[in-house]
């Protein structure tokens, strides 16, 4: 058993010392895998306690019936065993993760946004003059979203190519700043070029990263019915929301 499993256990049976709850405060802090781990294995054991809900205890008996186990599971092992089976029944174990209706919205943005890729200025290497266009996109390639922000302003201003507000709410996004990004989006969404039907997706991210759920739900229909971008995302993120 690795330290961090050890820590996972030992959290969810309420047996941290001091200096163990210190180690995981800061691995929720900066570690996302340990996060999304040990927030299973808690609604895992929330799951388990339940004994008195018959929803759980059919999946259980289905679970096991499937898995053919024919000797007890100890408790130690049995919520390992659970989280290993929940592959075999994701849509069954959606309940567990959602038992307690408190979805985050700012986890499901962060699971579900990803920066645009540039696909209007490829760069390459070697390019001896840049202008403020490859500048521009360098920047978000890099991440350096506050420069590459600044620098599509400048160029929305004195071009008016709609792409500029796209890639700018993109950075923006990244930078968990949706009210900033959203006027953005809808202005971009007047528009139609090439990357106008991905804009509804993004929008439906800035809702929600604003906890803004009855504008991301509509928002995400509209991803589901267009059918062009994103469709399958929109419809896990929409039920998630929901």
């Amino acid at each position: 058993m690795s330290k961090q499993e050890d820590l996972i256990e030992k959290y969810v049976q309420n047996r941290l010392s001091p200096e163990e709850r210190v180690m995981v405060d800061e691995l929720l802090q900066n570690d996302i895998d340990f996060q999304k781990e040990i927030t299973l294995q808690a609604n895992l054991k929330k799951a388990i306690q339940r004994e008195d809900d018959d929803r759980f205890r059919d999946l259980i008996s289905e679970l096991e019936s499937k898995a053919k186990i024919k000797k007890p599971i100890t408790r130690r092992s049995y919520i390992k065993w659970l989280a290993a089976a929940s592959v075999l029944l994701l849509v069954g174990l959606t309940y567990f993760l959602t038992m307690d209706q408190k979805v985050s919205t700012d986890d499901l943005f962060a699971s579900y946004f990803e920066p645009y890729r540039n696909v209007v200025q490829p760069l390459q290497r070697g390019d001896g003059y840049q202008d403020e266009k490859t500048l521009a996109f360098l920047a978000y390639e890099r991440g350096e979203y506050d420069i590459a922000i600044s620098l599509f302003s400048n160029l929305y201003s004195t071009t008016k190519e709609p792409y500029y507000l796209f890639y700018k709410a993109n950075a923006l996004l990244k930078l968990e700043k949706p009210s900033e990004a959203v006027p953005l989006l809808l202005e971009h969404l007047k528009t139609n070029d090439t990357l106008t039907e991905k804009t509804t997706w993004y929008l439906a991210l800035a809702y929600l990263k604003m906890n803004d759920k009855p504008n991301a739900r509509i928002t995400l229909e509209k991803v589901i019915s267009e059918g062009k971008y994103k469709t399958t995302e929109a419809q896990k993120l929409l039920d998630a929301v929901n």
